[in-house]
């Protein structure tokens, strides 16, 4: 229902590495003034933007080359890759962290990669054109990683 609301709205875009980073800077932000840990802060927000290097791996995988920045973002931005692993972008990888976190008694660094891990889950959820199955990763491998499952029929 949120997609169809969105779309009302014209306001349904693609999260891309500039809205990870202001979003995590607020969220960081937040934590810090909450929890004034500056480790939750600092953890939340590295991981927050640095759980989308796992579109490197996807890239080298597909085309098994060297990295070209400019071509890398022309690729994801332009929907041209059609292997979809992302290993960090996993509701299964948040349940782990989740249970690490509890298991090593809410350690800060922990509990930041888990909030910037989930925020930016969250968010790519909402806003990216994916079905309720694409952060799954069992759902992923069980349909060969491939891209065009992850929209939205």
């Amino acid at each position: 229902m949120h997609h169809h609301l969105l779309d009302a709205c014209n306001i349904r875009r693609k999260m891309k590495i500039k809205s990870h980073v202001l979003a995590s800077i607020i969220f960081s932000t937040l934590l810090f003034m909450v929890f004034k840990s500056w480790k939750i802060a600092v953890s939340s927000f590295l991981s927050g933007v640095l759980i989308d290097g796992d579109h490197i791996f996807d890239y080298f995988w597909e085309f098994r080359k060297r990295l070209i920045i400019k071509e890398f973002f022309d690729v994801y931005h332009n929907e041209k890759i059609r292997f979809f692993m992302v290993i960090f972008h996993s509701w299964e990888l948040l349940v782990l962290l989740s249970i690490s976190a509890f298991l090593m008694s809410w350690n800060p660094w922990i509990v930041g990669v888990t909030i910037g891990f989930t925020q930016h889950i969250i968010l790519d959820q909402i806003f990216n054109n994916t079905n309720s199955h694409t952060y799954f990763f069992i759902w992923r491998l069980k349909n060969g990683f491939r891209m065009q499952k992850r929209f939205i029929n």
